[in-house]
C-alpha cells in the first residue's frame, strides 16, 4: 500500500513539475520579487488578435511583416515612475529584425540583450529570434531597464541567429549605420512610408529591401539594396528601371546595379565616379554543394543478389567459428584434465570419494 501511494505522489509531482514548465515557457516577464524596483503590477494584456494593434505603438507594422502574438506588462516604480514590457511575437527572425530596425531610437548594437538591440535614454528594443521586445521606463533609472531587458532575453532562451543575408551585402564605403532599414516585403515598405514610397521600387514584386543613407566625398545619398527571388526577375526589374523614371529627378542623381538576384539603386548628389567607388564593392556568388545517391545496378552471383550472398556466407563463417572456437575449448579442458591428474592425482576433481560408484544388486 506504502508503494502505491508513494509512486501516485510522485507521479503527481512530475505532472505539476512539467505543468509549472509549460507556463513558464511563455511567460517572458520577471518572476516576482526578482526586481525590488518593481513593485506592482498596474497593467497586463496578451492577444492574438490583429485588431487591438492599432492601438499600440508600430501595430500596423507588426501586421505587414507577419503577427502572432502580444503581450505587455505595466509595473509601478519608485517615485510615482512606471516600466513598461512589451513581448511581440513575429512570424520569423527577420520580422523581428525589420521592427527592430524601423522603431529603434538610436544604432543597432549586436546583443545581449536579444541577438541585437538598441538603447536610447531609459528605453531599450531588442530582437531575439522571432520574438520583439520594447521596454520603456518612465522615471525609471536605466541601469533598472538593462537588467529588465537581459531578463527577459535569458527567459526568451532562443540561440543567436544572423541578421538576415541581405545586410550583409550593403557596402561599407560611406556607410551610415544608424540609417539601416530593413523590409522582409514590399508590404512592410509601403506601409512604413506610404504615400512617399520611392517611385523607383515597383511595389507589386515581391522583394526583401535593405536602406542605409551613404556620405562619401562631401556627396551623401540613400542606396536601396532589393533582393528577387531569382535572377531573371531581378533581370526584368533592372532593365524596366530606365523607363519608370528619368535619370535625374529634382537635382538627384540616380545610379542602378544588379548583382545576381540583387537591385542596388543609388540616389543622391553622387558623380559617377563617387557612385561607381560604392556599388562596385555590391557582388554576389552562388554557393553550389552536389547531393547525390550512388545508385548501382545490383550484382547477382549464380542468380542470387550480391547482398543476399554475402550475408548468408558470413553467417556461415560465423557458425564455423563457433564450431572452431568449441572445440578449442573441449580441447583444451582435456588436455588441462590430464595434466591435471598427471601431477595432482589428489586434486579436487578427481578424488575418491567424487569417483565412488555404488552398485546396486536388483533381484
Amino acid at each position: 500500500m506504502k508503494s502505491t501511494v508513494v509512486l501516485l505522489l510522485g507521479f503527481w509531482a512530475a505532472a505539476t513539475a512539467a505543468a509549472q514548465i509549460e507556463l513558464v515557457s511563455d511567460n517572458y516577464f520577471p518572476a516576482d520579487l526578482e526586481f525590488r524596483e518593481l513593485q506592482k503590477i498596474t497593467l497586463e494584456e496578451s492577444f492574438d488578435d490583429s485588431s487591438p494593434l492599432a492601438k499600440i505603438d508600430g501595430g500596423h507594422l507588426f501586421l505587414d511583416v507577419g503577427f502572432d502574438k502580444y503581450a505587455r506588462r505595466v509595473y509601478s516604480t519608485a517615485n510615482s515612475g512606471s516600466l513598461s514590457i512589451e513581448v511581440v511575437t513575429l512570424k520569423d527572425s527577420r520580422a523581428a529584425y525589420s521592427v527592430l530596425t524601423l522603431l529603434r531610437k538610436s544604432s543597432i548594437q549586436d546583443g545581449p540583450p536579444g541577438d541585437a538591440f538598441a538603447a536610447a535614454g531609459d528605453s531599450v528594443c531588442f530582437a531575439q529570434g522571432s520574438k520583439w521586445v520594447r521596454i520603456q521606463g518612465r522615471g525609471t533609472p536605466k541601469d533598472l531597464v538593462r537588467l529588465v531587458a537581459n531578463s527577459t532575453s535569458h527567459r526568451i532562451g532562443l540561440g543567436r541567429k544572423k541578421a538576415p543575408s541581405l545586410i550583409s551585402h550593403l557596402p561599407r564605403m560611406g556607410y551610415d549605420a544608424s540609417s539601416l532599414r530593413y523590409f522582409p516585403g514590399a508590404k512592410s515598405y509601403e506601409s512604413y512610408y506610404g504615400t512617399s514610397a520611392d517611385g523607383y521600387l515597383k511595389l507589386g514584386t515581391d522583394m526583401e529591401i535593405a536602406q542605409a543613407r551613404y556620405a562619401l566625398e562631401n556627396r551623401a545619398g540613400l542606396l536601396s539594396l532589393l533582393n528577387f527571388p531569382t535572377p531573371q526577375v531581378a533581370e526584368e526589374y533592372f532593365a524596366g528601371l530606365a523607363g519608370r523614371k528619368s535619370a535625374q529627378t529634382n537635382g538627384a542623381q540616380v545610379y542602378a546595379k544588379r548583382a545576381g538576384p540583387i537591385v542596388a539603386i543609388l540616389e543622391g548628389t553622387f558623380n559617377p565616379a563617387t557612385a561607381d567607388r560604392i556599388l562596385s564593392s555590391i557582388k554576389f556568388s552562388y554557393s553550389i554543394r552536389w547531393i547525390y545517391e550512388k545508385r548501382n545496378k545490383p550484382v547477382t552471383i549464380w542468380g542470387v543478389p550480391a547482398g543476399i550472398l554475402g550475408t548468408v556466407v558470413k553467417s556461415l563463417l560465423f557458425v564455423a567459428l563457433l564450431c572452431v572456437i568449441s572445440i578449442g575449448a573441449g580441447v583444451s579442458f582435456a588436455i588441462f584434465r590430464f595434466v591435471l591428474r598427471e601431477y595432482a592425482p589428489k586434486n579436487i576433481l578427481d578424488r575418491p570419494e567424487r569417483t565412488e560408484i555404488t552398485r546396486l544388486r536388483l533381484r
